[in-house]
């Protein structure tokens, strides 16, 4: 398994914060952000704004619709992403995002894995380590 080209297919998708904490000849672990550029937290506010009857920028706003914005836009964005290392180079790969939460919104942090015929393997058995 390649693992230096999954880090560079990671890193010109820029992810932010690489971070491998696991690689070994079959598996790669790794921990990255996903962070939210000008233009997709304007989309988000522009969205919350529209679909929500709460007063911009309240708790309710940034909980109830800011945040699962963000939070799927991300999801979607980092699937993209693993699909094309999996597609590319023939390998499984997991991801997992943790829970975003009003302190900060500008991101998302993933954990990724990355196998090659360890099929009896998973995200959560892996990550356990480091959660």
């Amino acid at each position: 398994m390649n693992n230096t080209e999954i880090l560079n297919i990671l890193d010109e998708n820029a992810l932010s914060e690489i971070e491998e904490l696991r690689n070994e000849e079959d598996l790669l672990l790794v921990r990255f952000y996903f962070d939210f550029d000008e233009d997709v937290l304007n989309a988000a506010r522009a969205y919350s704004n529209e679909e929500s009857d709460y007063e911009a920028e309240s708790l309710e706003w940034i909980k109830e619709y800011f945040i699962p914005y963000l939070y799927d836009y991300a999801n979607d964005e980092v699937l993209s992403i693993v699909e094309e290392i999996v597609d590319e180079l023939d390998v499984s790969g997991e991801m997992m995002a943790f829970q975003m939460d009003t302190k900060n919104v500008n991101y998302v942090q993933f954990m990724a894995l990355f196998t090659n015929g360890l099929d009896d393997i998973s995200i959560e058995d892996v990550v356990k380590d480091f959660i």
